[in-house]
């Protein structure tokens, strides 16, 4: 059985913009930590509502599950 581990902090920036010139016109960058004392945070990209919301259902997932928390 899991157990809760430590108090742990992380942190998703979700920056969104319209391209007038593009076809779908929507974008995204999201800038991702599981640690808040991490150097490096990867940043993923994405260009529809469905991309962006997988991109944060995986961060989330991979913050519990780092967690101990599934």
């Amino acid at each position: 059985m899991k157990t809760k581990s430590s108090d742990r902090t992380g942190v998703l920036i979700l920056r969104l913009w319209i391209e007038a010139n593009h076809e779908t016109g929507l974008r995204a960058r999201i800038t991702q930590t599981l640690a808040t004392t991490a150097i490096e945070h990867p940043v993923a990209v994405a260009a529809s509502a469905d991309d962006i919301c997988e991109v944060v259902k995986n961060w989330v997932q991979n913050f519990t599950d780092a967690s101990g928390l599934r």
